[in-house]
């Protein structure tokens, strides 16, 4: 069974990489320009500090709200 922050990483993740995808950004063109390792992010390997989606959504011009809207966090 996963742990709640396992499936929170992998709801950012999966967010991050819709997000980019639909503006047709690339990892490298997004890291080039944000200087994110976004693909840590996107492959899981890291979870990003609020810092890093703030940056993230500043370059989308996304508020914190819209970037976690819809997700569900699971309860205990």
């Amino acid at each position: 069974m996963r742990s709640k922050d396992e499936k929170l990483r992998e709801m950012v993740a999966r967010r991050m990489c819709q997000i980019r995808e639909a503006h047709n950004h690339t990892q490298e063109y997004l890291t080039n320009n944000t200087r994110l390792k976004i693909w840590e992010y996107e492959s899981k390997r890291k979870f990003p500090s609020l810092e890093s989606i703030a940056t993230f959504c500043k370059f989308y011009d996304l508020s914190l709200d819209e970037f976690f809207s819809g997700m569900t966090y699971p309860k205990k």
